[in-house]
């Protein structure tokens, strides 16, 4: 396949700036030889890469499988020479962490723990981010490793490092918010706080299903568990959170058990990019792999 550096990074600008004008500015261009560079990848590929919308472009289906490989590439385009430099420097490894808000109550520590015992030497970079943006870093090589809600897309690697039930969180004043025996969803009639679908995909479709969608979907919506719980201490409704944050103590919130026909458990992925060339990776990654006793 003939398509050079060059008409990649052309291609991506034009599918970013969704405008050959702009994309040709962006790159310190005329439009004309850019136009030439992407009907030049048309035509290596045989495929239709942008459809004309009024002054502007929309990128095809075609168009966008090609710009996710594209990130990929220039990526390891940037992100090779540094490492470069490393292995032949022994300078001291950088390994950047992403996780979720949740994933820091279950199991960062457990991980940061991990990773001095396999890098000892190695500088940890921390970044809260969201799973779906987690996944679009590991692309662009801006992390190494992420702590992510399934599911996992493809090209990642990923293992199983957490899981664990929901249970109920009610205020301190509700009726039911003491006892020791597990409660059904049915007995609670209160609105439910919930996750919004666009930050926590994952746990918002397992509510869902939980509770009813016609019911979950009149509830507040929040990505931050924090404001979730601090939505319950107001009296606001109840939430299901998993496990794990009870040991995030909050005044004026209570947890209850769920019977076991109202159970879910929700689950904890380590994911990372099989093409990330950051050598501080390998020995992390064949850890996971090796299982909880390796570990």
């Amino acid at each position: 396949m003939d398509i050079s550096l060059q008409q990649l990074r052309g291609f991506v600008a034009v599918a970013e700036e969704q405008h050959f004008g702009r994309a040709a500015a962006r790159l310190n261009m005329t439009q004309p030889p850019l136009s030439r560079q992407i009907q030049a990848i048309e035509r290596e590929l045989d495929v239709l890469l942008f459809e004309r919308v009024g002054r502007g472009v929309r990128i095809t289906p075609a168009g966008e499988t090609l710009l996710t490989y594209c990130h990929r590439v220039l990526a390891l385009l940037e992100a090779g020479p540094a490492a470069a430099r490393r292995a032949a420097d022994d300078h001291p490894s950088t390994l950047r962490l992403g996780f979720t808000a949740i994933g820091a109550y279950a199991v960062l520590a457990e991980t940061l723990a991990l990773v001095n015992r396999q890098l000892p030497d190695a500088a940890v970079e921390l970044a809260e981010m969201v799973s779906q943006d987690q996944f679009t870093a590991l692309g662009e090589l801006r992390i190494d490793l992420g702590l992510v809600r399934p599911p996992i897309p493809e090209p990642y690697a990923s293992v199983l490092v957490h899981s664990e039930e929901l249970l109920l969180a009610l205020p301190a004043d509700h009726p039911q918010a003491d006892g020791d025996t597990p409660i059904g969803l049915a007995d609670v009639t209160d609105d439910y706080i919930g996750y919004t679908p666009e930050g926590s995909q994952y746990l918002h479709d397992i509510c869902a299903a939980m509770i009813g969608v016609d019911r979950y979907a009149v509830s507040q919506l929040t990505s931050q568990v924090p404001t979730m719980l601090a939505l319950v201490r107001a009296g606001l409704g109840c939430a299901l959170v998993p496990r794990s944050i009870t040991t995030m103590s909050v005044q004026g919130v209570r947890y209850r058990d769920l019977i076991p026909a109202d159970t879910h458990s929700v689950t904890l992925h380590a994911c990372w990019n099989p093409d990330n060339p950051n050598p501080a990776l390998a020995p992390l990654t064949e850890a996971l792999l090796a299982g909880p006793e390796a570990r």
